[in-house]
């Protein structure tokens, strides 16, 4: 192989190189987290596209939709690491407010397995629920002078606004006492099988048994 041939092949590889990292580079700001045991491989197409419409200056109209898309799909795809679906809750007016109650709350808890970030999910969308739900019931019921009025409409509302509100605080409640029951550290159990048989409900000492344990254990019945 000649040196010009040489330097090409080495330039490729690492231009090569240079293009994997980028695109752990970008993987990893979408999903934000420091778990690098998680791979799309079938999105790698699309983030090298997205990378290329990053750099490249001066894009077209078409260029700059089709960049924008897949911002789009690509945090979408990593919504449960980056929050994208709790954001998505609410109006963007409220989203701030989602984005900061869930990171706040994924920190407190240390959520990092997938079930843990859906669950921290679940907690933060109930909450929303309930307290908004929560506060139009309040509002429907009282006035802002202090005021009560009535009529039949108002009463079916009030009905099926406490239902909503109830379901969503059972939800809250229940999401809340399984992640704390995930987060519970396991109990390690070490049984020292020359010293003792630990069956069902029962302890067998390991020595000789006596008469009447021998019986006892050959009893048929």
């Amino acid at each position: 192989m000649s040196e010009i041939s040489q330097k090409q092949n080495n330039k490729e590889l690492v231009k090569k190189e240079d293009k994997k990292s980028k695109i752990e580079r970008v993987r990893e700001g979408l999903a934000d987290t420091d778990n690098n045991s998680v791979r799309f491989f079938d999105l790698e197409p699309k983030i090298e596209e997205f990378i290329d419409l990053e750099e490249k200056k001066g894009l077209a109209t078409k260029e700059k939709e089709r960049k924008q898309e897949l911002v789009s799909e690509l945090a979408i795809a990593y919504g449960l690491k980056n929050g994208f679906w709790v954001a998505s809750l609410s109006y963007r007016r409220n989203q701030s407010f989602l984005d900061i109650a869930r990171r706040d709350f994924i920190k407190e808890y240390d959520c990092k397995t997938s079930i843990e970030l859906m669950l921290a999910d679940r907690i933060i969308g109930s909450y929303w629920r309930s307290m908004r739900l929560d506060a139009t019931l309040n509002r429907i019921i009282e006035k802002e002078d202090g005021g009560y009025t009535f009529d039949d409409l108002k009463v079916n509302i009030i009905r099926e606004l406490s239902k909503g509100l109830e379901s969503a605080s059972r939800q809250l409640n229940a999401n809340i006492l399984l992640l704390k029951e995930l987060k519970q550290p396991k109990l390690n159990v070490k049984v020292n099988t020359n010293t003792a048989f630990i069956g069902q409900n029962q302890q067998f000492n390991a020595g000789k048994p006596s008469e009447t344990t021998k019986d006892e254990i050959n009893d048929p019945e």
